[in-house]
């Protein structure tokens, strides 16, 4: 491959390389928002995945934030991209036969 035809390439995808690392943080964000008001009590955990895409965290209820239902066995956690700069988190709280019992967002930990 000839020098010339290495900087045309370059020229072509370091700037899509770099336009895709801004986009995406932003669109992910907006995909989360949107998706995250589908999300309802009584939706299994694969419609939840299914819906918001794969969690940040998955973890025992009350780890990230503190606190917990009594119900509660296990919680996703959906991070913006930029978070922590950014704290914003969409949170959705399971109970032992992996059914939704609560859904809500908090702009910080």
């Amino acid at each position: 491959m000839s020098v010339d035809r290495v900087r045309k390439l370059l020229f072509v995808v370091l700037p899509l390389l770099i336009l895709f690392l801004i986009l995406w943080p932003v669109l992910r964000s907006r995909q989360l928002e949107n998706s995250f008001s589908k999300v309802k009590q009584g939706d299994t955990k694969d419609m939840v995945v299914q819906t918001m895409g794969k969690p940040w965290k998955a973890e025992a209820c009350g780890e990230f934030l503190g606190g917990k239902s009594t119900d509660c066995t296990e919680e996703f956690v959906f991070a913006n991209p930029y978070a922590p700069y950014i704290p914003e988190y969409w949170i959705v709280d399971f109970n032992s036969n992996w059914i939704v019992i609560s859904t809500y967002y908090t702009t910080s930990p």
